[in-house]
């Protein structure tokens, strides 16, 4: 779970912003142009930049100034804190904390080229990093915890309709229809109709393509409907459940931008039903107006 952002002069914020996010529902409210998919894209880019090894946040420093990014976060019931201060020709500062007992231990700190470690595995580590990448690029097995968080754990949507494709691959692989009594109970709560549906694979050229459709029970008669012809609210509530089932059942973090641009309050608020008593971390924006009875970060 995130339990707390802070950043300093990246993208739109130019002085330096807390983000408290200890919640496992969060609602990013705000108008627009008020930085609230900013904050998504910032921990989109620091998850590409751990991944690749690669700066990523150049492109985003606007002047000399240095820019920072803190993300505090439970793993396993333990806090870590992770951070780094950077501009664009070098990474200055970097480090990363766990906190036993509400005491502070140093897993590394960098300040410069001077590094600071409780692991002496680390130091070789350290005589590999390019003055402008981060350590914890190149610690994926010493510090796997940590990275696979900060990478994996954390699952970013920036626009709902790219989880379309991904969730048929995950529909076409469910062979036991694990999925289905979930996804037929959703469409249920939000009174759609569906009772049925049936997802298969089939070659299309080179590429892998999907025939979807679904069953529908209108006084007391079914019918047969196909994807692309479905209302692009039942077709997006499709692509999403399978990802709310995983940030349900692997105490994942799940974060989607300009949900309410998609999907109406009556299944925004069935998901949140569906995940106020996880474990699982789920993180949304919204525009101005909307209440979802949960935490709310207001950027105005």
């Amino acid at each position: 779970m995130i339990l707390e952002i802070e950043v300093e002069n990246l993208f739109s914020f130019k002085d330096k912003i807390t983000f408290d996010m200890n919640s496992n529902i969060v609602n990013i409210n705000g108008g627009f142009n008020s930085g609230k998919t900013n904050l998504l894209k910032i921990l989109n880019a620091v998850s590409l930049m751990i991944r690749g090894s690669d700066n990523y946040l150049n492109t985003y420093i606007y002047n000399d100034k240095p820019s920072s990014y803190k993300i505090t976060f439970l793993k396993s019931n333990t806090k870590y804190v992770y951070g780094f201060t950077l501009d664009k020709k070098q990474v200055s500062r970097e480090y990363l904390y766990y906190y036993d007992d509400k005491e502070e231990n140093i897993i590394f700190e960098r300040v410069n080229k001077a590094y600071t470690f409780n692991d002496s595995k680390l130091k070789n580590i350290s005589k590999m990093v390019l003055d402008n990448r981060l350590f914890l690029s190149y610690s994926k097995d010493e510090l796997n915890d940590v990275y696979t968080f900060l990478t994996s754990t954390i699952g970013i949507c920036l626009d709902i309709r790219t989880l379309i494709e991904p969730a048929f691959n995950l529909y076409s692989r469910d062979i036991n229809d694990k999925l289905k009594p979930y996804v037929l109970e959703f469409y249920k709560n939000i009174n759609v109709n569906i009772i049925d549906y049936n997802v298969k694979s089939i070659m299309l050229g080179k590429g892998l393509g999907y025939t979807t459709k679904f069953k529908h029970n209108i006084d007391n008669k079914n019918y047969i409907i196909d994807y692309g012809d479905e209302s692009l609210s039942n077709r997006l509530v499709f692509a999403i459940i399978p990802f709310i089932l995983k940030t349900l059942k692997e105490n994942k973090v799940l974060i989607i931008d300009d949900l309410d641009s998609f999907l109406d309050n009556r299944i925004i608020k069935e998901i949140i039903n569906i995940l106020k008593d996880s474990k699982g971390q789920f993180i949304f924006s919204s525009h101005l107006g909307n209440d979802y009875d949960v935490k709310t970060i207001s950027l105005l």
